[in-house]
């Protein structure tokens, strides 16, 4: 059977972790002035179609913002994971010197 590696960085699980919650916290902030941008059309059938788009997108954006949080929830427990198994082993290495 051969040799296999698995090499982790943590600093990047980190990086995600810390984009994702900055794009989260984007979506989250989005502001609903779609009312301004609908009523500035000048044409009644864009207006309520910008109106509909708008609340389409505002359900699939919270939907979004709650799939990225359990995203980063989870790059952060798999950084979390590595670094606790990882100073197992140290430790475990260190025991035996």
């Amino acid at each position: 059977m051969g040799r296999s590696t698995l090499t982790v960085r943590g600093s990047s699980l980190e990086a995600l972790f810390s984009t994702l919650t900055v794009i989260k916290r984007e979506l989250e902030a989005a502001d609903g002035s779609a009312d301004e941008a609908a009523d500035a059309c000048g044409h009644a059938g864009l207006a309520e179609r910008v109106r509909l788009f708008s609340t389409e997108w505002n359900d699939v954006r919270r939907g979004l913002s709650e799939s990225l949080g359990d995203l980063g929830r989870a790059a952060g427990a798999l950084a979390d994971g590595f670094s606790e198994v990882e100073n197992q082993l140290a430790g475990q290495m260190a025991g035996r010197r």
